[in-house]
């Protein structure tokens, strides 16, 4: 009996978070073997076997009750809901990230700034007391 856990072109896609063009291009090229799908239940006619996919990506990680809600529509709205919020905060972070930076370069300025300021200020106040002098000893 036969035990190897197949994927269709889908599921492999979402699992490895790559695109389906993606997994179709290395099957395409050879590297990576679909096969006719030995569970004639399932809907797609080709699917790839999980130990093919670790071959050419590494481990594959297979959460807990995927298989058995992978068909489900209500799960694939949530996965398409979630991968939108993901990729919306996803852009709020590097937005917010981009305004950090700006915002420490603003910084970094206003206390070269301040440091200038601080020198000239001594500088002035040098000048200053070295004029009280003169004029101390003017009088």
């Amino acid at each position: 009996m036969n035990s190897e856990i197949y994927l269709s072109v889908a599921q492999a896609a979402d699992l490895l978070g790559v695109s389906q063009e993606n997994i179709y291009k290395e099957i395409q090229s050879g590297n990576l073997t679909a096969t006719d799908n030995p569970d004639q239940k399932r809907k797609h006619k080709k699917v790839i076997a999980v130990s093919e996919l670790s071959r050419l990506y590494g481990n594959v990680y297979i959460p807990d009750g995927y298989l058995e809600y992978a068909g489900d529509k209500s799960v694939d709205i949530v996965r398409v809901a979630l991968r939108q919020e993901n990729e919306r905060l996803r852009k709020a972070l590097e937005e917010t990230q981009k305004r950090e930076h700006a915002l420490n370069d603003q910084l970094v300025t206003i206390l070269q700034n301040h440091r200038t300021l601080i020198e000239a200020h001594a500088d002035l106040t040098k000048i200053l007391n070295n004029l009280t002098a003169v004029l101390e000893n003017m009088t």
